[in-house]
């Protein structure tokens, strides 16, 4: 009993370190991929880009992956399942993927509705908008994203649908990104959209940059 007391950590430190070598190395990967789109947050800045809905193995979650697959024409309406080689990047860069997804062959391709509603993955939160626009494009709102702590001005480029900007009032609102399939375009295009008006104030803004 004692010898098999102190061969049990060696063997759980072997088999971990197999696991890791597995991460870092190429390997393939089973995933199911959904029939719509969703949104995924960009990995750096603010906002939302349109994202595969997809499945990874046996897991029994859907979740919202921008990662690109290499080779991978998708097909909205139909549910595919695909072997991706999975290769890790050397010495990635700061604000680039660590790894690289190639399809490898497609398993099967059914005509189906999507398995989960795209909108399970498009998050509402709260902005703040600033009172005054940008001056080099009066299209553009200055915007504090209210899920981080001392949130700074950042330009928000995008139209948020059914928000009226009205000059000298700052306005308390939440929003949601949808991905809505443009035809004309051939691929999906992220919308914002105002849930709510919470709150609105006549005042200046204050600490809005000059852009």
């Amino acid at each position: 009993m004692k010898r098999l007391f102190f061969r049990l950590p060696l063997l759980l430190l072997i088999l971990a370190s197999g696991a890791c070598e597995r991460d870092d190395a190429s390997h393939t990967e089973i995933w199911t991929v959904a029939s719509e789109k969703g949104v995924a947050g960009t990995a750096t800045g603010f906002g939302h880009v349109p994202a595969y809905i997809l499945k990874k193995g046996t897991s029994a979650s859907w979740e919202a992956s921008a990662e690109p697959i290499a080779g991978f024409i998708f097909e909205r309406g139909y549910e595919t399942m695909l072997r991706v080689r999975i290769d890790p990047i050397a010495n990635p860069p700061a604000d680039g993927p660590n790894r690289r997804c190639t399809l490898e062959k497609q398993l099967s391709r059914t005509q189906a509705a999507c398995a989960v509603d795209p909108m399970t993955f498009s998050p509402e939160y709260e902005l703040l908008v600033a009172s005054v626009l940008a001056d080099a494009d009066p299209e553009t709102c200055w915007i504090r994203d209210l899920r981080y702590d001392e949130p700074q001005w950042q330009p928000f480029p995008w139209k948020i649908e059914g928000f009226v900007f009205k000059p000298g009032y700052e306005a308390r609102i939440r929003v949601r990104p949808v991905a809505l399939n443009d035809e004309a375009a051939g691929d999906y295009t992220v919308h914002y959209r105002m849930t709510e008006l919470c709150a609105e104030e006549q005042l200046d803004s204050e600490g809005v940059p000059t852009l």
